[in-house]
């Protein structure tokens, strides 16, 4: 498995990203200028390396890994930071984005949501 969390807390303005079809996670220590933008999440472990065509599942939803950026991976373990970019883009335009390919309308992030990165 990569990376195996559930949101905790859904800042008052992350849905103002989830519109522009991105969604940013911190596990519980995001910074205060960014925390009200955030989906919080449980801090875990990143347990095996980040690739294209992986998996990603938010709650009951499948989406696909299209594109991972330079330091996606590292932000991920190290801060439980990514930014989730759903438009299926095959390069990355933001050094910690992973983009997302998908058949739902748009992402089922809430609090309490089971978030799976990589291969469960």
């Amino acid at each position: 498995m990569g990376y195996s969390t559930t949101i905790i807390e859904v800042g008052p303005d992350a849905n103002d990203f989830l519109a522009e079809q991105m969604a940013i996670t911190f596990a519980g220590n995001a910074p205060e200028e960014l925390r009200s933008y955030c989906f919080v999440i449980d801090k875990s472990e990143l347990t095996s390396p980040l690739a294209a065509g992986q998996p990603v599942l938010i709650g009951d939803q499948e989406w696909r890994i299209t594109a991972i950026g330079d330091v996606a991976e590292k932000n991920l373990g190290a801060l439980g930071h990514v930014t989730l970019v759903f438009d299926g883009a095959s390069e990355p335009r933001l050094p910690g984005a992973l983009h997302l390919s998908g058949s739902h309308p748009e992402p089922a992030l809430a609090t309490g949501t089971r978030l799976v990165i990589g291969n469960a």
